[in-house]
């Protein structure tokens, strides 16, 4: 009993399933539909198809129709007829839960208001229901709690939704509670109870799916319980609710046609064969059924009636031990099933005609009726055998000739493949031969532009040194030999003698300092290697240099030095070299001041030496360019422009740097930095 009313749990929704459809009627509705032009017309007409056609090959087929012409023309009444249809199939299958949602989602608006206001919070109610009662005991477990967390922050906005969450929450309580492997149905009462209060809010559609819902889970919980009243007070509640919904005026103008069987059979099934209803209540709730059954408006619609009718009169008549009656509908049973040919449902039928046979006493006829059971079932197994044969024969043909077409498909894929694998090589090979040519071609450009870099570098160090030797070889030349002849020519007085040879003296060290910093520079330039070293006491060193430089007024040296002595490896004379230019340097642009030479060791093997002025300093912006030859802040400033960058070529050198501190801007200060 319990599996029925889960099965029937899940499927309640449709109200009512469908009787045989009435071929000469719907033969004229699609007649009809055809020639219809005015579009509600056509909506009524898809109604009452849709009905006739329930649970046939085309009750799909209508229902789609329905929806769509009945939504395009706003027709609410006929859209919510429409969903029961549509809705039991997204629901049935869960990969279109997209869909079904897309669909509740595009009505609600629609249905807002109408008399099927409602059912988009019972589709999903469904939806959830379904997956909560098919899933696994963990799975299932796991649904129902996310659902009930879900709820506690999301309020129900109409009675509906509050039905909705209601009913879920006691499928949850039960679940959950039955997760050990015994059902605790009872668990779910108190929020059944409270959806059962909400049933009279509600517009009749969405109250009479919501009830018949409902009553499957009511039913099931008094009868574990036991509770006889409130069982009955439950039966008779959903019996005058389907009563009044059928008699809704809409209902009967409209849908005249609408199956109603599935709405009472659960409730009535019970009723007549619950063991805690007394014989008398049984038989009055049967005899109503059957009034029911007999009221069926056309011989036509009653063979499916007569199906259910029979059904439940077996178990009615069984269940009290009229066997004798309960033999008769048995037999009217398999009367009515027969044309639809063997099945397991026929075999189950004569098996029960057995039975009864048995507990009448009557021994013969059950001996005759269990070998009636077994023909059938040898029969049923053998129309089996046949139809699985025939159904293998069939997959064997199919399997073949999808063979067949699978080796050709892949016979010609093989040599697609091979074509693509030629051609792919093909195009390989000239992508490798361009890109390597392309390489080529872009190393060649390379090397061009950085001789061409190179072709204009030196020719402008060529001007620069053409336009420097010029001004700065000339200029001391001029003076030696100006002097020379007014020293040859007499007629100067001693002082003047003296003082014009010391002025050809001095403009010769000049000159001989220029020569000696090309010829330098260019030793540097040529040799490989790093400079050779020894140990040299730089602060020593720094000293001698110090004390050869001429005074001038207002500059003071100074020294600052981490220790009275530091003795390191270097090249003492390309290092003394390095110092004498930087403190000429420094000297040179300090008219006033100081110049400080500061030295120590940094650590890691380095030695680190500074010479600071306070002279008009450097632009940051020519931190690198006053380092390159020929290069002179001042163009009519004395000198080649060669001695910072000698000094940064005896640096690098030596394995170290010198580089112009930014940061300082009292003047300049250069900082060289040596590996030793």
């Amino acid at each position: 009993m319990t599996k029925l009313l889960w099965m029937l749990l899940c499927v309640g929704f449709i109200a009512s399933a469908s009787a045989f459809p009435k071929d000469r009627l719907i033969d004229s509705l699609k007649g009809a539909y055809a020639a219809e032009g005015d579009a509600r017309r056509r909506v009524d007409i898809l109604l009452n198809l849709k009905d006739l056609t329930d649970s046939s090959e085309d009750e799909m087929f209508y229902a789609r129709k329905l929806f769509d012409e009945a939504f395009a023309a706003g027709d609410a009444f006929a859209v919510g007829s429409s969903l029961g249809s549509l809705a039991s199939y997204y629901i049935a299958r869960p990969e279109s839960a997209d869909s079904l949602g897309k669909l509740l989602r595009a009505v609600e608006p629609l249905l807002e208001g109408s008399s099927m206001e409602g059912l988009p919070a019972y589709y999903r109610m469904v939806d959830m229901a379904r997956r909560i009662q098919v899933a696994g005991t963990e799975e299932s477990v796991r649904l129902c709690q996310d659902y009930v967390d879900s709820v506690r922050t999301s309020p129900p906005h109409t009675v509906c939704d509050e039905a909705s969450q209601l009913f879920l929450k006691g499928i949850a309580a039960y679940k959950l509670g039955s997760a050990e492997g015994r059902m605790h149905m009872e668990r779910g009462l108190p929020y059944w109870t409270d959806e059962a209060a909400l049933l009279p809010k509600m517009r009749p559609t969405a109250r009479r799916n919501f009830h018949a819902n409902l009553i499957t889970c009511l039913i099931s919980v008094y009868g574990t319980t036991r509770d006889r009243d409130a069982l009955v007070r439950t039966a008779d509640d959903y019996l005058a609710m389907l009563d009044a919904y059928y008699l809704d005026p809409e209902v009967v103008r409209r849908r005249p046609y609408i199956p109603k069987e599935m709405s009472y059979l659960v409730c009535y099934y019970t009723m007549c064969t619950s063991p805690l209803i007394d014989r008398q209540r049984a038989g009055a709730y049967y005899d109503r059924y059957r009034r029911f059954v007999e009221s069926s408006s056309s011989q036509d619609n009653m063979l499916l009636d007569r199906h259910w009718f029979y059904n439940i009169s077996v178990s009615y008549y069984e269940h009290w031990g009229d066997y004798a009656n309960a033999m008769v509908y048995n037999d009217s049973l398999i009367l009515v099933s027969r044309p639809a040919g063997m099945s397991a449902q026929l075999a189950d039928m004569y098996a029960r005609r057995a039975n009864l046979y048995e507990r009448m006493g009557r021994y013969k006829e059950a001996g005759g009726a269990y070998r009636e059971v077994i023909a059938v079932r040898d029969s049923l197994a053998s129309l089996q055998y046949a139809q699985r044969v025939g159904e293998l024969e069939v997959q064997y043909g199919l399997d073949k000739v999808e063979r067949d077409r699978a080796l050709l498909l892949a016979q010609k894929r093989r040599n697609l493949l091979w074509f693509i694998a030629v051609i792919l090589a093909i195009a390989i090979v000239a992508v490798v031969y361009l890109w390597r040519n392309l390489t080529r071609i872009k190393h060649l450009e390379h090397n061009l532009r950085i001789e061409s870099q190179r072709a204009l570098e030196s020719d402008r160090l060529k001007r620069d040194f053409m336009g420097s030797m010029s001004h700065e070889i000339r200029t001391p030349l001029n003076a030696i030999n100006g002097f020379a002849e007014l020293i040859a020519e007499g007629g100067l007085s001693k002082e003047e003698s003296v003082e014009f040879a010391q002025i050809i003296r001095d403009n010769t060290q000049l000159f001989t300092a220029l020569i000696n910093d090309m010829l330098e520079v260019s030793q540097l330039d040529n040799t490989v290697a790093e400079l050779p070293k020894m140990p040299v006491d730089i602060c020593q060193l720094i000293r001698t240099e110090i004390e050869r430089l001429p005074p001038k007024d207002g500059v003071e040296y100074r020294m600052d030095f981490a220790g009275p002595e530091i003795v390191v490896p270097l090249h003492r004379g390309y290092v003394t070299e390095l110092i004498r230019e930087l403190l000429k340097n420094a000297v040179k642009f300090t008219p006033k001041g100081s110049v400080t030479v500061a030295c120590g060791c940094a650590g890691n093997g380095l030695l680190t030496l500074s010479v600071t002025d306070t002279g008009c300093g450097i632009d940051p912006a020519d931190a690198e360019r006053v380092f390159e030859r020929f290069y002179k802040a001042d163009p009519f400033a004395q000198g080649l422009g060669l001695g910072l960058s000698l000094c940064r070529l005896i640096a690098r050198k030596s394995g170290g740097e010198i580089r112009l501190d930014t940061s300082y801007t009292q003047g300049a200060r250069f900082v060289v930095t040596l590996r030793v």
